[in-house]
């Protein structure tokens, strides 16, 4: 009796781009670090719009900060996520680009001070578990973050 082939496990295609690892999810460190550049971008574009106005820049900054995956101009990726070669993508492995409801849905965990804390230890609890690695944010947007290979990041 001969032993069985193993299959090759499918690769997920985001828009066209292939994934480099089945599945794609990013890691917990990728996303941390993509978090924490996108916290800095918010910071910065509170202190160039607060020269003009402090309520003005609180808006910008938390609308940024909401709507970050789904800006036309940045291809459904946030500054952080293009840097670390991230993309908040549908459950189905569509670009979140003008998906304006999710984007929202997926981030307003993250607008609420500290919740962005509970988010993260949530994160990386579910670590090494069988699914996709989401945060309440991601469940409630039906979202998942996924790696970028080349083109597609910076």
């Amino acid at each position: 009796m001969e032993p069985e082939a193993k299959a090759e496990p499918a690769k997920m295609t985001v828009d066209g781009d292939e994934e480099a690892a089945p599945g794609g999810d990013a890691s917990f460190e990728a996303r941390a670090v993509a978090a924490i550049i996108d916290s800095f971008v918010a910071g910065g574009i509170f202190m160039v719009i607060g020269i003009l106005s402090d309520g003005l820049a609180g808006m910008v900054m938390i609308a940024y900060l909401l709507t970050r995956d789904a800006l036309p101009f940045l291809e459904g990726q946030s500054l952080g996520k293009k840097l670390m070669k991230l993309r908040a993508v549908s459950m189905d492995g569509k670009k979140l680009t003008g998906d304006w409801q999710a984007s929202i849905l997926r981030n307003i965990p993250i607008a609420i001070p500290f919740f962005g804390l509970v988010e993260a230890y949530i994160l990386y609890s579910r670590q090494g578990r069988e699914g996709p690695l989401q945060r309440l944010g991601d469940e409630w947007g039906k979202t998942r973050v996924v790696t970028v290979p080349g083109p597609g990041a910076l």
